[in-house]
């Protein structure tokens, strides 16, 4: 099963200081499972959130995004429908998978129009599968990269090196985008891997679409958010 990647040919945006004002910590998840380690070293600002009005890419637009927060934020264009997290870095920054798993995909997506760039365009991105403590499955995505460290059908430990960070595919600034789907009936549905933080319910989770997000990261290895 192949996952799409969130298009932003725009690039990165800033999140709004609402977004994150919940400062989300796995005590303050709805549900935590630890299992992910961070997928780079260091810190990265933040790019586009995970959108849990949502998060279906080039679909079911409106006029906002909802943050893990249950923050209200407006539309941006590569923002509305985000499937995931982006961080700006340069291109050329190593990336590393975040728990053991299975390499699924390591090349190029299928080629599609990009509006905002105005021309055909394929990113190189990898696809890993991983088995959660409580034997969830969750599949990994990371987008947009420069060039592939890893091979389709390779077996892989935590920490182990998946590629290097780009700007290919429907994309305008270097920077990864990290997308994280949970197993459910056979399919895989994209997640929020901070979770849920607010008191209200989550949209996503309610969506006959979607489902509940979990805290995934390990103590002390959640990129920032800022």
């Amino acid at each position: 099963m192949l996952l799409a990647l969130a298009g932003c040919g725009s690039g990165p945006t800033s999140p709004s200081p609402v977004a994150t004002a919940c400062t989300p910590t796995a005590s303050s998840a709805r549900a935590a499972s630890p299992a992910f380690y961070r997928p780079f070293q260091g810190e990265f600002p933040t790019g586009n959130l995970f959108d849990h009005d949502k998060p279906i890419p080039f679909g079911d637009g409106n006029n906002y995004v909802v943050s893990m927060c249950g923050a209200r934020v407006p539309d941006q264009p590569q923002v509305n429908g985000h499937n995931g997290y982006d961080w700006r870095m340069a291109e050329g920054t190593t990336l590393l998978a975040v728990a053991d798993g299975l390499v699924m995909y390591a090349g190029l997506e299928e080629p599609f129009n990009c509006p905002p760039l105005g021309r055909t365009v394929q990113a190189i991105y990898v696809q890993l599968r991983h088995r959660g403590p409580d034997g969830t499955e969750y599949i990994t995505v990371y987008g947009h990269l420069s060039r592939l460290g890893v091979a389709t059908g390779d077996t892989i430990a935590a920490g182990a090196i998946v590629g290097w960070s780009g700007n290919t595919g429907c994309s305008g600034t270097p920077h990864l985008h990290f997308g994280t789907f949970r197993g459910r009936d056979g399919n895989f549905v994209a997640i929020d891997p901070y979770g849920w933080h607010a008191s209200t319910p989550d949209p996503w989770e309610s969506d006959p679409r979607g489902d509940a997000s979990v805290w995934l990261w390990r103590d002390g290895e959640a990129p920032g958010l800022r």
